[in-house]
């Protein structure tokens, strides 16, 4: 009897594990192809943007995060005006406004700066410009600033530019920085609507400016040489690269090409911009969304079919947001409606078990057994990491209550709706951690760490019943990755169109 039980456990096991290497193989295929037609669509609309004339840079300032800092650098303040920004200055002395830049600039290629702004009383308008390599470049006086203005038009080529020991400055290149520094008198203001650059030069084929890159990341010489001169490079990524290796390329390439057209293997980019959905329709879909939920908490279903509509309510919306890339650079009113109500209805239809969520395993070595993925991290952080970086006491507090809901809706909202589903009720911890995966999309290394951890601690789970352990395994091991494996074999712990920042 104990041999015919030692042989089913290893079958188990073997099936298990034979699953974990599959799942994890389609999730990075997933990862890389939602990062490979992510790319594609930014390079047609940026195509798109530059064969119709429209500036490649462009910040509409509207609001105080629109620069960077979220304010003004020297003695002055930002306030809303209509719009477009208004900056008063508090002394007469001069004051910069970041432009917030995502990766960098090609101010060679693209130096024609176009400002739409007005100010109260005569001033001048300086611009201030940084490389990578190089030191900051000021040219003091860029032009005259008139009650009378309404735009400015500055070719940054004509400027004289000079570094901060009064030294001539080289002509302006690939930037990682750009201020716009204003002087007026004492309480005089600046309203300031946009920023944009434009180029001056006719855009060459596209055949005539491709290269199929090699199968490594790093870039060789040949191909820095034979693109050093043009200005929107098209390059094709190796075939079959990791979501990794893939934006690891875009992030070399755009460090030198900032204005480059970088697309899977075997694509040809069109100018044909994405169409996105209106908001209006979006806002209808998920108002819809949030009334069936509320219907199904006040007449929920009956039946066999009752777990799969409390799996679709609870995840419709949070897998919405993360694997539709709707969470961006901040989060968005109907990301959060979406999001929160997925949330919500699981609340709503485990209201009368919250106390599972704090329920105490029965024996201590189940607070042991989850927090054997700590050796694997700490493994993962010795062959693959670096130094541990301080992570802020309010940020690790709150991932740990983050983790701890997390695991709650995992395990004790739908672990047990996909026991009632399937024939064999132990194999409900592979749909379990698949979701937990799915929502780090498209993160490819995360998905498959957070796959193979959730598997384990689902299974811890069955026989503890109880989250509080798991959370705080969940919480260390991911506090861990933040701090010392971040930056290398995973990119970074962000999900959703986040991660392509």
């Amino acid at each position: 009897m104990i041999k015919t039980e030692r042989i089913r456990t290893a079958w188990a096991f073997a099936g298990y594990l034979l699953v974990a290497i599959v799942a994890c193989v389609a999730l990075g295929w997933l990862a890389a192809r939602i990062a490979a037609n992510q790319l594609l669509d930014q390079a047609q609309q940026q195509l798109a943007r530059v064969e119709t004339g429209q500036p490649l840079w462009r910040w509409q300032l509207r609001k105080p995060h629109d620069l960077i800092a979220g304010r003004a650098f020297g003695n002055a303040t930002v306030a809303l005006d209509g719009g477009a920004l208004r900056i008063t200055g508090e002394d007469g002395s001069p004051f910069e406004l970041g432009l917030p830049i995502a990766w960098s600039l090609d101010l060679r290629h693209w130096p024609i700066l176009q400002l739409e702004l007005q100010s109260s009383a005569a001033g001048t308008l300086g611009v201030v410009w940084q490389g990578s390599q190089t030191p900051a470049c000021l040219a003091l006086a860029a032009r005259a600033l008139t009650p009378d203005t309404r735009s400015l038009r500055v070719d940054l080529r004509s400027l004289d530019w000079k570094s901060a020991d009064h030294s001539n400055c080289a002509t302006p290149g690939i930037a990682q920085m750009l201020r716009l520094r204003i002087q007026l008198p004492s309480h005089a203001s600046l309203r300031i609507a946009s920023a944009e650059l434009l180029t001056t030069e006719p855009m060459p084929h596209l055949q005539d400016v491709s290269i199929d890159l090699p199968e490594k990341v790093e870039l060789s010489e040949q191909t820095v040489d034979r693109a050093q001169h043009w200005p929107m490079p098209l390059f094709r990524l190796p075939d079959d690269a990791s979501t990794e290796t893939m934006l690891s390329l875009r992030d070399q390439l755009r460090a030198r090409w900032p204005a480059a057209l970088i697309v899977p293997a075997d694509a040809a980019p069109q100018a044909t911009p994405t169409v996105s959905a209106h908001t209006a329709v979006t806002w209808i879909a998920c108002a819809i969304y949030l009334v069936a939920l509320a219907w199904l908490v006040w007449r929920p279903v009956k039946g066999r079919w009752r777990p799969w509509i409390e799996i679709t309510g609870c995840l419709l919306g949070p897998l919405w947001l993360v694997m539709g890339l709707n969470w961006g650079l901040r989060p968005t009113p109907l990301g959060l409606a979406a999001f929160g109500g997925g949330l919500a209805y699981a609340l709503a239809i485990e209201r009368r078990h919250l106390q599972r969520l704090w329920r105490w395993p029965a024996a201590g070595r189940d607070w042991l057994w989850p927090l054997t993925m700590l050796l694997v991290t700490t493994l993962l952080i010795l062959f693959y990491g670096h130094a541990l970086r301080p992570l802020p006491l309010g940020h690790v507090i709150a991932y740990f209550a983050w983790a701890w809901l997390q695991q709650w809706l995992m395990l004790i909202v739908l672990l047990r709706r996909f026991e009632q589903i399937l024939l064999r009720p132990g194999w409900a911890i592979v749909p379990v951690a698949l979701v937990f995966a799915l929502l780090h999309t498209p993160n490819g290394m995360l998905m498959q760490l957070c796959f193979v951890s959730e598997l384990w601690w689902a299974w811890c789970f069955l026989r503890s019943r109880s989250v509080l352990p798991i959370a705080l395994a969940h919480a260390t091991c991911a506090l861990l990755v933040e701090s010392g494996l971040t930056g290398g074999l995973v990119r970074s712990l962000e999900v959703s169109a986040r991660f392509f920042l």
